[in-house]
């Protein structure tokens, strides 16, 4: 294919664009009017009314306003009502209106004829370019359509920066097996001689960052021969063959230039195991497998060619169910609870969560979607990624990696396809789905079947108490310690007067929030209420027009009177109340009041409390339409209006309220859309103060669309067409929902169909037999001393100071790959320069080793002396164990700065590599992390919520003693749980259970009987070192950092007794 676009092809692209520029130019020209001031309707009335107006010119809803000091202005009128009686409604007196010179112009003359001949002419214009152009090239053309099944191959022979094997520091054995392979290439005769024949193929395996680009960058570097690189997701492609012939024009490329290197990157996205599709169907990237089978192992074998193989955004909307609720939260929501907080690249099982996929039936050319519905979920992911591809389509936008897929439609149904691979113009799955959409009589909508038998009962007291659970907690509290602690003492703890806990604990009263006889209409107010459609719609009238504090406030224009009688209707016949007040706060405005907390309380947790914070009843996912379009009814009478074209639009400041909506109205089947704008600041509402910008969202419908009102006519449709994909740089997590049925679920600001992410662990087993990847090199995290050479050529090119010991750096770094060693140095580069040093210093790269684990620091973090006490004791304890126990690491630092998610942490690193760990060292790890648990119990009598992380990795530890690595002494040398395995590198993906309840009793118990066990030992060392912890926190209270050697000369005079299990 030809590397530059042709002359011809420039001229007449530059052509058209200087014609686009002058047509853009001349309009703007033409269509100028003079700059006015923009003036909202409340501000005019006033003007009128104070007699500065001179003229006002009324076009169509705009209005050109001319003072009497020659000030112009703009504003614009209310739709669909006559200008004076907007005026009127504005409190202007008919006297002051007729002082103003109106006159009332119908659009015209320029404007109004290139507003209707533009959009008619202009498109005609740009087509007659476009066949200017095509039949300008047909001579030409029509060779480039035998062009499409050429692969995309690009062959490296001089590259910017050349590396070899010296670049790359670590991974001696890799680099010996593959020096092996380029010796065969440059001299066969020496191994040919002796029988052996070149290795077809080598498959590079690691974690990320663990090197395998930058070892096959090294191998181009090494070889003197050619070296051709192709990503796997080029070879894909929507048209069936496409991908089995790109695959036999690569190795044709590669052939004739033999002998050569194929570098194939990302392998996953055509390797995966065949079966395990969508559908497990027979599909274009399968027929692409088949044929590098063939071309790496056919009959033609002797050709000295080696091939090399080395995956949405956290704020994607998802609708998932779980403990039978069904919600809408960013995906990073969701996902991050089964994560720590540095965690990533790992599935995390799920047992009780859903996602919205849908119903499908697998065809030849995709799946025939039959409606969208909740799918269970196998597991979670989430990693970190350079780059996501952000998709710009009609109706929103979403991001994605590269190698995610989404759904795409065609006339077959649905068929998944790379984000990397999408065209301008194809259309995406969304919902509601409709086809047949030019045949009437077959024109169908699929969308989601929700309940019919819908039956759901409130109580109304529980939000009231609900709020309450912390003065109950006080309350319990104080009745379960009388005579053991002071009543001085508890209301110091528990933030109440002596005297309320002396009355609390001699029965004269309980807390008033906990009883109802403190609330006025006790015995007016019903215990429950059933959900019925016209609560809904009082639902929907306090989204648009109440709020609550301590009474409940709906306010309305004085001329709403249906809506003012259907909201006190309403409230009369479901909660018996009556309104306590009504008052006009402004001429035209009504509140209607009820002074009643317990029903301000309701309504705040079903739909929220101010107007960011609004959202729709969770459960009015679960319920059926007549539901939804009463809620909307509600909501729309408020917020909502109709323009001339039948558009029906709300308007709201909370963003979730309208994703809300959106997502719900679209599982009923109307086609929705969103957007959002900016409300300018200086808007002054009623001669208040001036208004901070602010972000509005809208939700709109077409005229068909309308869910309040069905109107026949020809549906005009938005349909998702892509405009356009760009790639940007990233640097954050991306997530993922596994083992969804369909391999699909929805997601976005308007629901749309994406799959699961490709993931680099299910290659194919025909890939791996001999003959194909002959050799399959594991690249492993490097040891201690491949970690200093590492350091040493990422820190070549930076100024470090003299006290810089990268020997200690390696001893601090266990675990880390290349690429975090590389970001590690670049970080305390960053760090340094940050300080306004000239050169890079030991604490910068110790600083930069916490921050890649940690996170940043958050010096600036307000914590109470409180809190600081408590993280002060729960650190102490965490290294006051460690340092009395004989199996566990030493410890490296204690802090109780806040770093990332954490309050403080104490850092112990091991000694010398480990690769294998006994019971001994585990049951240290165990007594470790209840240091901080019982530190905090010990010295305050009550634990805190900091210590839960730590006791899910006790739990977590403690099972995978007695299930995973037979440790336990009850059951023995036995691993329980079937474990689902990955195809070559052995990691666990889901755990059958394989046993009886009766032994799932007994693992639980023998779980129990270990960390019993640590829980007694770190008992022990704490209370025996009570005068070493108290030490321990009072240093850290003082200094908030204790380095290593300071916090062991700390301990010297206390003499610890080493502990060992």
């Amino acid at each position: 294919m030809p590397k530059e676009m042709p002359k011809e092809l420039f001229k007449t692209l530059g052509w058209a664009l200087i014609i686009f520029l002058g047509l853009s130019l001349f309009f703007s020209i033409a269509l100028q009017s003079p700059a006015r001031e923009n003036i909202n309707l409340n501000d005019l009335a006033v003007k009128i009314q104070t007699g500065e107006v001179e003229k006002i010119e009324v076009r169509g809803e705009k209005l050109l306003i001319d003072l009497k000091d020659g000030t112009k202005l703009v504003s614009r009128k209310e739709p669909n009502i006559a200008f004076s009686e907007t005026i009127k409604n504005y409190g202007v007196p008919t006297e002051s209106f007729q002082m103003v010179n109106l006159e009332i112009k119908e659009p015209g003359g320029l404007n109004f004829w290139m507003t209707l001949l533009l959009p008619a002419i202009l498109p005609i214009i740009l087509i007659a370019v476009l066949f200017l152009f095509i039949f300008k090239r047909a001579s030409s053309g029509v060779n480039q359509a035998f062009t499409f099944g050429r692969a995309n191959i690009h062959l490296f022979t001089n590259f910017k920066e050349k590396l070899t094997f010296k670049d790359v520091a670590g991974l001696k054995e890799a680099k010996e097996e593959l020096k092996e392979i380029i010796e065969f290439l440059k001299t066969p005769k020496k191994f040919l001689d002796l029988g052996a024949k070149i290795p077809r193929g080598v498959l590079l395996m690691g974690p990320p960052g663990s090197g395998k680009t930058l070892l096959a960058r090294a191998v181009a570097g090494e070889a003197n021969v050619p070296f051709f690189h192709i990503s796997a997701s080029e070879f894909v492609e929507m048209f069936v063959g496409v991908g089995a012939s790109r695959t036999r024009d690569a190795f044709s490329t590669a052939k004739k230039a033999a002998p050569s290197i194929i570098f194939i990157d990302e392998i996953d996205a055509i390797g995966r195991e065949r079966g395990a599709g969508l559908g497990g169907g027979h599909d274009e990237r399968e027929q692409t497998l088949n044929q590098i089978l063939v071309e790496m192992d056919g009959f033609d074998r002797d050709t000295n060619v080696i091939v090399l193989a080395a995956s949405v955004t956290g704020d994607t909307p998802v609708l998932v169910k779980k403990n039978n609720e069904i919600f809408l939260r960013p995906i990073a929501e969701i996902i991050n609870n089964y994560y720590q907080s540095d965690e990533e690249g790992g599935e995390k099982e799920t047992s009780d969560l859903e996602v919205l996929g849908f119903e499908g039936k697998p065809n030849k050319q995709g799946v025939y979607f039959k409606k969208a519905a909740f799918k269970k979920v196998k597991s979670v992911f989430r990693h970190k990624v350079e780059e996501i591809y952000e998709i710009d389509y009609l109706g929103g936008k979403i991001k994605a990696t590269g190698n995610h897929s989404i759904f795409i439609r065609d006339k077959w149904g649905v068929r998944a396809k790379p984000v990397c691979q999408l065209k301008i113009g194809e259309i995406l799955a969304d919902l509601p789905y409709q086809v047949n959409r030019t045949n009437k009589n077959k024109r169908e909508i699929r969308a989601f079947d929700f309940n019919k038998d819908f039956n759901l009962e409130l109580p109304v007291w529980f939000p009231l108490f609900e709020k309450s659970k912390p003065i109950d907690f006080a309350y319990q509290y104080a009745l379960a310690n009388i005579g053991q602690i002071s009543q001085t003492q508890l209301g110091c703890q528990l933030g109440f007067s002596q005297r309320t806990i002396g009355k609390w604990q001699q029965g004269v009263c309980g807390p008033r929030e906990l009883s109802r006889n403190y609330y006025q209409h006790q015995l007016v107010l019903p215990e429950k209420i059933r959900v019925t459609p016209g609560l809904l719609r009082l639902f929907g009238y306090y989204v648009a027009e109440g709020y609550s504090r301590k009474e409940l406030d709906f306010c309305f224009n004085l001329k709403e009177k249906e809506k003012i009688d259907d909201v006190k209707n309403l409230i009369k016949e479901i909660f018996n109340l009556e309104s306590d007040r009504e008052r006009n706060t402004t001429p035209n405005a009504l509140n209607i009041i009820y002074h009643s907390k317990p029903l301000a309380e309701f309504f705040a947790y079903y739909c929220g409390r101010g107007a960011y914070q609004k959202h729709i009843p969770s459960f009015l996912f679960n319920a059926p339409k007549e539901y939804f379009i009463e809620f909307f009814r509600g909501y729309f009478s408020g917020d909502g209006h109709k323009d001339k074209n039948g558009r029906l639009e709300v308007t709201s400041v909370s963003k979730r309220l309208i994703l809300e909506l959106n997502w719900l109205a679209r599982l009923h089947g109307f086609k929705s859309y969103i957007h959002s704008f900016t409300a300018k600041k200086g808007r002054v509402i009623n001669n208040g103060k001036p208004l901070k910008a602010t972000v509005a969202w809208r939700l709109g419908f077409g005229k068909t669309q309308n869910p309040l009102e069905k109107i026949e006519g020809k549906a005009n449709v938005r349909r998702p067409i892509v405009k356009s994909v760009k790639r940007l740089p990233y640097d954050n997590y991306v997530y993922d929902f596994c083992g969804c049925e369909n391999e699909a679920f929805f997601g976005g600001e308007s629901p749309i169909l994406l799959h699961n992410t490709n993931r680099p662990d299910v290659l194919d087993h025909a890939l791996l037999r001999p003959g194909r990847f002959d050799r399959r090199i594991i690249l492993e995290p490097p040891d201690i001393n491949e970690r200093e050479e590492i350091l040493k050529i990422h820190s070549k090119n930076k100024p470090l100071d003299q006290d810089v010991d990268l020997k200690k750096i390696s001893t601090r770094t266990p675990g880390f790959s290349g690429a975090d060693l590389a970001n590690l140095i670049n970080e305390a580069a960053i760090l340094a320069a940050r300080k306004n040093k000239k050169m890079v210093n030991q604490q910068d790269i110790y600083d930069s080793i916490e921050k890649v684990l940690l996170g940043s620091e958050r010096k600036t973090k307000i914590i109470s002396e409180k809190e600081k006490k408590i993280i002060s004791f729960h650190e102490a304890g965490h290294a006051l164990t460690v340092a009395s126990l004989k199996d566990s690491d030493p410890v490296h630092k204690v802090s109780i700065i806040s770093r990332g998610r954490v309050g403080g942490y104490t850092l112990k690193l091991p000694i010398e590599e480990q690769r294998l760990k006994t019971k001994s060292q585990f049951l240290a790890d165990l007594t470790a992390l209840l240091g901080g648990y019982v530190a905090e119990k010990e010295t305050f009598k009550e634990v805190s919520t900091g210590a839960s992380h730590d006791l899910k990795q006790v739990s977590e530890l403690a099972r995978s003693l007695v299930t995973r690595f037979g440790m336990s002494e009850k059951f023995g040398p036995i691993a329980f749980g079937k474990s689902e395995e990955l195809i070559f590198l052995g990691r666990e993906i889901a755990t059958e259970k394989n046993y009886s309840e009766k032994i799932a009793a007994e693992i639980d118990a023998e779980v129990k009987k270990i960390i019993d066990q640590v829980y007694k030992t770190t008992q022990k060392i704490i209370i025996s070192n009570k005068l070493a912890l108290e030490k321990i926190a009072e240093e850290l209270l003082k200094k908030e950092v204790l380095e290593q050697e300071d916090f062991y000369n700390l301990l010297k005079p206390f003499k610890l007794k080493l502990i060992k299990f």
